[in-house]
């Protein structure tokens, strides 16, 4: 008899499934590519005994997605863990819950392994209280080598040349610019504009530290001239596209130019896509040098049912080296650490991280207004939008545009 009950309890023990923490990520990550990138994330936790449940908000930009943590924060049920950017990393922890990560900083050496870049971004007086995933790389453009082969065109070096080459596109009616009709997207091309036409320390007096002196310049007025030159050559064909969906036009030779983050490499990867025989990886026109910016990273939130120690041990799952290595690749970035070998990686990638390195020596490193990185989101919104509305529409005027955005810089918010 005692056999019997010895061998059900034995069958019973070998049969036995831990129960596995469930641990809930919010996030952007919804095209092809990123949930590609997600699902390395759902098989590193899942391989560690946490089970990850996915809360995705539509909106490659991250508004929606920060509009519905603030409402579940207000509400008291925030997620375990939140993709977060930038400035908002040092305003969640402001509010007192979020917690820290010093002990997996600690443990990964961050203060050694970390890019500057990132050590910066996700610390506070209270230390380390963001755990940083990528670097993405902004002013890239993203050429169509057969299209451009067909219309017997060069690589664009200079914006002059670009809209010569975006006006032949046009005419042969190819779409010049793979782009969508939302406001982060339009915002993204001025910045681009910003760099190549005032340089850096222009950049980062107009678009981060928001000066109303270099905002009402001369130099600005030459910018929107520019911007509504571009406008006048695709405004009229902007889609309702998502990012990606504009990234499937480039890849299905649909349209010859696409100017944007290195996210898109991750699409095309996603597509199975040759990056760089078919569609080719370039510095956006007249910024050769400069690496504009932006980083994902997770929060880990408190609640009563997840501790300071538990959120360490969770990000320290997330902070492995070998996880973070594999992650990266898929979605397109450069690692946040440094002693990442990227022997294995994209030659866009490895072309980004000593593009980045050079920037870090010579100060040519800024971040990007549009993509959350460089003022806080209210600000950020407002002048996507603004930016948004005169690209869509030809009668706007960018004197009212510029006083618009000096408003906006100079409010409380």
């Amino acid at each position: 008899m005692h056999w019997i009950i010895k061998t059900a309890l034995l069958t019973t023990l070998l049969h036995f499934t831990p129960v596995r923490a469930e641990i809930e990520l919010l996030h952007w990550w919804t095209s092809k590519g990123e949930i590609k990138a997600l699902n390395t994330i759902k098989k590193q936790l899942n391989d560690h005994d946490y089970q990850m449940v996915s809360t995705s908000v539509i909106g490659g930009g991250g508004d929606t997605a920060t509009t519905v943590l603030q409402a579940r924060a207000l509400a008291g049920n925030t997620p375990n863990i939140a993709q977060i950017e930038g400035p908002s990393i040092k305003a969640w922890d402001a509010i007192g819950i979020l917690h820290n990560l010093n002990n997996t900083a600690k443990k990964h050496q961050w203060n050694e392994t970390l890019n500057p870049l990132a050590k910066e971004i996700n610390q506070t007086e209270n230390g380390y209280v963001a755990l940083p995933l990528t670097l993405h790389r902004m002013n890239w453009l993203w050429v169509n080598h057969d299209l451009l082969t067909q219309l017997a065109l060069d690589v664009p070096v200079t914006w002059p040349e670009l809209f010569i080459a975006m006006d032949k596109a046009k005419r042969h009616h190819i779409e010049p610019l793979a782009i969508g009709k939302q406001p982060w997207q339009i915002a993204q091309l001025f910045e681009s504009l910003v760099i190549a036409y005032g340089g850096v320390d222009f950049y980062q007096q107009a678009m981060v530290n928001l000066d109303k002196t270099a905002i009402s310049s001369q130099e600005m007025q030459e910018i929107f001239k520019q911007f509504r030159r571009l406008s006048l050559l695709v405004g009229e064909q902007l889609a309702d596209h998502k990012w990606e969906t504009a990234t499937q036009y480039l890849a299905q030779d649909k349209a010859l130019f696409q100017i944007g983050g290195d996210w898109i490499l991750g699409e095309l990867i996603a597509l199975n896509i040759d990056v760089p025989k078919k569609i080719g990886c370039y510095v956006a026109p007249q910024t050769q040098g400069v690496f504009l910016y932006n980083m994902d990273s997770f929060i880990f939130m408190s609640r009563p049912d997840f501790t300071v120690q538990q959120a360490n041990d969770l990000a320290n799952v997330l902070a492995d080296k070998t996880f973070q290595s594999q992650f990266n690749k898929v979605k397109g970035a450069i690692p946040v650490r440094n002693d990442i070998d990227l022997s294995g990686f994209n030659v866009c990638q490895q072309q980004a991280s000593q593009d980045l390195e050079f920037a870090l020596i010579h100060k040519l490193a800024v971040p990007s207004m549009t993509d959350s990185m460089a003022v806080n989101p209210i600000k950020q919104q407002a002048i996507n939008n603004e930016l948004f509305q005169f690209f869509k529409n030809d009668s706007i005027d960018s004197k009212a545009v510029i006083r618009r955005i000096i408003a906006i810089a100079s409010s409380d918010n």
